[in-house]
């Protein structure tokens, strides 16, 4: 319960890649025209729950996160001192602890938010610097002797519990011992504690270097053959040594159109090898990560760092994880080989239809897939992406994605704008709702079969930026509890 880094680090959200028809089809990511997704706004009061506030100052996020670190501090001081092994019970002990966590939560994920998504640097490196704080605090937080035997001895005398409680009763005894209390006092258990604030340090990093990766390539126009045109010509054009030619980003709306339709396979090439060799700084931290977390797990009395993570999941161990993708491998691989024998008579096809036959050498490279993967689907199944995108454009296919879970789950979908979000901000500013202008954000209701009850907040935030999260991704913005039970996730897609 302890003040977890898990539940204050929101640097790592789950992870989606967009199909393109998401893009409005002329290529300008502008934000679409606003309009209410459902014609409830009289029917759905004020939400009970006002949403958070995005005008924190990097001053703010430091001071916040050492508010958190103090408000816990002294929380976990007053039940060390006062209840002992003996007199330990679930409510006095552990259920303090979780609701501290609960309480934390609220703000902490806020607090990394802003690392993924503030247009402002300083901000970011704030939110960097905060997070690293509390992910520190969390590690000193985990290894407290005194905590751990307070729940040690709760655990082992067994007291009735319901079984949400039991749950979170061994879930966190578990944490405590995997976060270095099941190493004896002393010098290995010093080390285990340097490697957990190290590592700390390396994941903040790592994420702050692939948040603010600027990079591209400078192509000229002809080297971006086959590409499609909305893409071409909103590309930014060099000046100087770089005249005639234009900049393309590894962003999605760029890397992945320039990869389907690209006729060069040297352009495919660069573009692809660059991008996966971009932010080369992070290699190094992988490699000291990798090393350290299976030191770590050594020293906790596992073999590797995977058996520590698979103890309390579905497949428990790794050689059962590697007998299902075996298994998986000797399924898929057959008609995998039979794929790539296709794709590679395409590829020939194509390259001696554009009078390239020199250039096949038998080989079907990474930088290839996109392309004939793209190429084989047109010529054999008659489907064309790019025509399918005229149909998607961004507002409407937003509108009639929300309404299908309108239809499925029962639910409400009330787009605030204008005077709108003016009456749910605390501050009476709209704009201090949103961390960027071209974010949109709905109140989210049951519908009335379903008690039309307040749910919570959605954000959606569709537009690349610079100093934006590289990937499209959903965050959870704040987490569900009994005193705050109203959900507000955050979805980021570039």
């Amino acid at each position: 319960m302890a003040f977890r880094v898990s539940k204050i680090c929101t640097l790592f959200p789950s992870q989606f890649v967009p199909p393109r028809f998401w893009l409005v089809r002329n290529g300008q990511f502008k934000s679409p025209s606003r309009r209410n997704l459902s014609k409830a706004s009289e029917r759905y009061p004020r939400p009970t729950q006002p949403p958070p506030s995005f005008i924190a100052t990097p001053q703010t996020l430091l001071t916040d996160s050492e508010r958190l670190i103090s408000r816990s501090r002294a929380l976990y001081d007053a039940i060390a001192g006062s209840v002992t092994r003996e007199s330990a019970t679930f409510e006095n002990a552990v259920l303090p602890m979780a609701r501290n966590d609960n309480e934390n939560a609220l703000e902490t994920k806020l607090i990394g938010f802003h690392a993924a998504v503030s247009p402002d640097r300083e901000l970011r490196d704030a939110s960097v610097a905060a997070v690293r704080k509390l992910a520190d605090y969390a590690v000193e937080a985990l290894m407290r002797e005194d905590l751990f035997q307070l729940v040690d001895a709760v655990l082992k005398r067994g007291e009735p519990l319901d079984s949400e409680s039991q749950r979170l009763l061994e879930k966190e005894h578990r944490s405590y011992v995997q976060n270095g209390l099941g190493i004896p006092a002393g010098p290995r258990r010093d080390r285990f504690k340097e490697i957990k604030r190290r590592l700390n340090e390396l994941v903040t990093s790592f994420h702050k270097t692939l948040t603010e990766e600027q990079g591209g390539i400078w192509f000229s126009p002809q080297e971006l053959d086959g590409v499609p045109t909305d893409i071409v010509s909103n590309l930014a054009k060099g000046t100087g040594e770089n005249d005639g030619k234009l900049w393309l980003t590894f962003k999605y709306p760029h890397l992945f159109p320039t990869l389907r339709y690209a006729t060069s396979s040297s352009t495919r090439k660069k573009l692809f090898v660059e991008n996966e060799n971009k932010c080369n700084a992070n290699a190094a931290r992988a490699k000291e990560v990798i090393v350290l977390r299976d030191e770590a797990a050594r020293l906790l009395g596992y073999e590797n760092h995977a058996q520590l993570r698979l103890e309390d999941r579905l497949l428990k161990t790794p050689e059962n994880v590697n007998s299902f993708l075996n298994g998986l491998v000797k399924k898929l691989a057959p008609q995998g080989s039979k794929e790539i024998e296709m794709l590679l008579k395409l590829k020939k096809a194509d390259l001696e239809s554009r009078g390239r036959g020199s250039e096949y050498d038998g080989r079907y490279y990474l930088w290839d897939h996109y392309f004939y993967d793209r190429l084989m689907t047109e010529r054999n199944y008659n489907v064309d992406q790019n025509k399918i995108a005229e149909y998607f454009p961004l507002e409407t296919t937003t509108r009639n994605m929300l309404s299908i879970f309108e239809r499925l789950f029962g639910l409400v979908f009330v787009e605030l704008k204008g005077k709108d979000r003016d009456a749910v901000s605390d501050t009476g500013k709209g704009e201090d709702i949103v961390w960027h202008e071209d974010v949109s954000i709905f109140s989210v209701w049951n519908d009335e079969s379903e008690g039309s009850g307040f749910l919570g907040y959605l954000y959606l935030d569709l537009f690349p930026r610079g100093g934006k999260f590289g990937h499209a991704a959903m965050f959870n913005l704040q987490p569900v509890s009994l005193s705050k039970p109203h959900y507000i996730p955050g979805r980021a897609a570039n």
